[in-house]
């Protein structure tokens, strides 16, 4: 498993994954209507409107199946965290292999190579990923709502000095290292 930094070539696989993460991991949230209505090619247009500074894959030997975007956080109401992670997914059947926290470690790597100090994210409040979230310690936790597709939805909002987060992704990492290595 290798996570680098994303170039254009990969913006179809982003894309790609970008509309399948949402149909599993929000079936049962968002309606079925949305996520099916959900297309790879505007997906795959709209990321080729953005940089791709700051955003992450990761791949395997069967090719790229993650990502992950980092960059200046957006909430103005929580401005004194600088830092924000954007978007994490990884197809479903990738999903608990360490390639989150991987994408997670580049992304604090690169965040505080830029400068940031601290960190937040939002998750659906209903989403099972804000475990793997909580497991990381968040220092600053607060909820709030937001409307998508006609429906009312809850998000938590979570947030880390950076040091802290990286302490706590080295932490994680080096155990599944180590017994990848032990494998061997």
């Amino acid at each position: 498993m290798k996570v680098r930094h994303a170039v254009h070539k990969d913006i179809p696989k982003i894309a790609e994954i970008h509309v399948k993460s949402w149909q599993t991991t929000y079936h049962g949230i968002i309606s079925k209507e949305y996520l099916d209505g959900l297309n790879v090619e505007e997906r795959e247009q709209s990321w080729r409107t953005r940089s791709l500074e700051g955003t992450f894959v990761v791949e395997d030997a069967d090719g790229v199946f993650g990502f992950a975007s980092f960059g200046k956080q957006r909430d103005e109401r929580y401005s004194t965290y600088d830092g924000e992670l954007y978007a994490i997914y990884l197809l479903q059947q990738k999903q608990k292999s360490g390639a989150g926290i991987a994408l997670i470690a580049k992304g604090v790597d690169y965040l505080i190579e830029k400068g940031y100090k601290n960190m937040m994210l939002w998750v659906f409040e209903q989403n099972s990923a804000k475990q793997f979230y909580q497991k990381l310690q968040p220092s600053f936790v607060v909820t709030s709502q937001f409307e998508l597709a006609g429906e009312n939805h809850d998000e938590i909002g979570y947030g880390w000095e950076l040091p802290v987060l990286n302490e706590h992704v080295q932490r994680i990492k080096l155990p599944a290292s180590n017994n990848n290595e032990r494998k061997r």
